[in-house]
């Protein structure tokens, strides 16, 4: 991450995790998790952006992140007492309000119910902007406990509301996972008056795929995608889910670039052809109308047998804007 946003305040999460690591009069221990390898998620809409450990279940959508500790752990916070496993889940909400104050005392009135006890509000501070957390506990069942805690950051039109929650010993055994978490928040930076926030963002951030490198507007996100015979597949989406960059890799099978398009150009009518350059090799595109509002490019570019595919789609009425971005993703492009 390019900046660090402040930590939790120690004292407050010293005293939360004593109270969760501690139970059954001190004698219960916790052997806490260590931090992995991470990702980064970055909401489509508002901006924010946040590390998450590589591997678990994304399942977010533009203002309502949801990421779990695995397939499974999705089933758990929807049905608390099924056969599940035990796991956590990190979530952010965006709440679109003229009274955040108001909101945030709504939501925390409603979570005052049978079951569930929250602790009095604690002032914090996540991303460099003022807050206040409480700690959960709700108890679904006699085996099944949910624990966790709300970071609530109330701004001028908008509530974040920040949460982190497990079931069993989960929730404390990731402390440190939420630890690092918390400290690579970051609130979108101001963005520019008038301007349209569906287009690419004019800031780019730098990405090692391994078999090459690239950098793409740090509005888009990335998505999951299925491999298949790929030997690399590789989606980002944009504000717009019609808009999006998608990257293949694949053997060449001793193809050269101009045999690859050729048997691609038949499966899309119309298509016209061009040239272009990436990583300093000449490569071919195709070009056609996809739908209705989308149109599609295709970059084909064989190197050491292997056929790099880029595909891009944008929104007809603003071609212009969208290819003078995608044409900085494909400049960007350095194979290894």
């Amino acid at each position: 991450m390019k900046s660090a946003a402040r930590i939790l305040g120690v004292t407050a999460f010293a005293v939360l995790f004593g109270l969760l690591i501690a139970g059954c009069g001190g004698q219960k221990t916790v052997t806490p998790i260590a931090v992995g390898e991470m990702q980064e998620y970055r909401d489509p809409l508002y901006g924010f952006r946040l590390q998450f450990p590589k591997g678990w279940k994304n399942q977010s959508d533009a203002g309502k992140m949801r990421i779990y500790s695995s397939e499974e752990t999705v089933q758990r916070f929807v049905d608390p007492t099924g056969a599940y496993p035990d796991g956590v889940m990190i979530a952010v909400d965006v709440i679109k309000t003229t009274t955040p104050d108001e909101q945030k005392a709504s939501m925390l009135a409603e979570m005052k119910n049978p079951g569930r006890t929250i602790t009095p509000e604690t002032p914090t501070s996540i991303g460099g902007k003022s807050a206040t957390m409480i700690s959960y506990t709700a108890n679904w069942s006699k085996k099944a406990k949910e624990e966790g805690m709300h970071i609530f950051v109330p701004l001028d039109t908008l509530l974040y509301n920040i949460t982190f929650a497990g079931f069993g010993d989960q929730y404390a055994a990731h402390k440190l996972i939420f630890d690092a978490l918390t400290k690579s928040f970051e609130f979108p930076k101001p963005v520019e008056k008038g301007r349209d926030q569906t287009l690419p963002s004019e800031t780019f951030t730098d990405y090692d795929a391994k078999l090459f490198s690239f950098q793409y507007p740090e509005n888009f996100n990335f998505v999951e995608v299925a491999k298949g015979n790929n030997e690399l597949a590789l989606s980002l989406r944009g504000v717009r889910q019609d808009c999006s960059i998608l990257f293949h890799v694949f053997a060449a099978k001793g193809l050269t670039v101009e045999k690859v398009v050729d048997q691609n150009k038949g499966k899309y009518p119309g298509a016209t052809t061009g040239k272009a350059t990436i990583s300093g090799q000449p490569a071919l595109t195709l070009t056609y109308s996809a739908t209705r509002e989308v149109e599609r490019r295709f970059y084909f570019l064989v190197k050491a047998d292997k056929v790099y595919r880029v595909t891009m789609d944008w929104f007809k009425p603003q071609r212009e804007q969208y290819l003078t971005t995608y044409e900085k993703v494909i400049q960007s492009i350095k194979i290894k």
